[in-house]
C-alpha cells in the first residue's frame, strides 16, 4: 500500500470515528430527555405519561426495522459517503422536528426521518472498504464499537445536565447541530465505490 493511500485510509478512519461519536452523542443528548417531554405533553390529554412513551418507542422500533432492511440495499448502490451524508441529513431533520414538538403527534413525526439513521452501517461499510481483510479490520472495528460506547457515555452526561435546566428541547437542538457538523466531515470522505 503506497504512503497516500494509508494516508487517504487513516484520515478515512478519523473521519469516521469521529462521524460515530457525534453520531451517538447526538442520538443520546436527546434520548434520556423524551419521557420527561412526553410527560409534560400527555398531561393535558389525561393520559398515562408511561403507556405514551412505550407506544412512541414501539413507533420507533418498527420505523428502525423498516430502515435496516432499506438501508442495507440503498448503502449497496450509493456507497458509504452519500450514506453517511443522508444518515445526518435524517438525523438532524429528525431532531430539528422534535425541538418544535409541542404535541405528542409532533412527537411521532419527528421519528419518521429516524428510519435513515443507519450511521453505524455506513461506518463499517466504510471499514471494510478502507482497511483489509484479516487482524487490522478486527482492530479497527473494535475501535468503532469504542467509538459509539464514547458517544453513549458523553451525550446522555451532557443531555442530562442540559435537562436539568428544564429545557428538554435543548438537547435535540444541540443534536442539530452536532448532526450537520457531521454532513460536512462526511463531504470530506473519499468518493470510495460502493
Amino acid at each position: 500500500m503506497s504512503n497516500d493511500s494509508n494516508n487517504n485510509s487513516n484520515l478515512t478512519l478519523y473521519i469516521v470515528y469521529l462521524n460515530v461519536i457525534l453520531y451517538a452523542t447526538c442520538y443520546q443528548l436527546q434520548r434520556p430527555l423524551e419521557p420527561f417531554m412526553v410527560e409534560n405533553l400527555v398531561q393535558s390529554k389525561g393520559s398515562s405519561a408511561s403507556e405514551e412513551y412505550a407506544n412512541l418507542q414501539s413507533f420507533f422500533q418498527i420505523l428502525q426495522f423498516f430502515g435496516s432492511l432499506i438501508a442495507g440495499a440503498m448503502l449497496d448502490r450509493i456507497g458509504f459517503k452519500i450514506g453517511f451524508i443522508f444518515n445526518f441529513l435524517a438525523s438532524a431533520l429528525s431532531y430539528y422536528l422534535l425541538s418544535y414538538a409541542t404535541t405528542m403527534e409532533m412527537l411521532y413525526i419527528s421519528k419518521i426521518p429516524s428510519m435513515f439513521q443507519f450511521g453505524f452501517l455506513c461506518a463499517q461499510m466504510a471499514i471494510s472498504v478502507v482497511t483489509p481483510d484479516g487482524e487490522d479490520r478486527a482492530k479497527v472495528l473494535g475501535r468503532l464499537t469504542t467509538c459509539y460506547a464514547i458517544g453513549m457515555v458523553i451525550g446522555p452526561s451532557i443531555g442530562g445536565i442540559l435537562g436539568s435546566t428544564g429545557d428538554y428541547y435543548y438537547g435535540a437542538k444541540l443534536a442539530v447541530v452536532g448532526s450537520l457538523i457531521s454532513v460536512v466531515m462526511s463531504m470530506m470522505l473519499p468518493n470510495a465505490p460502493a
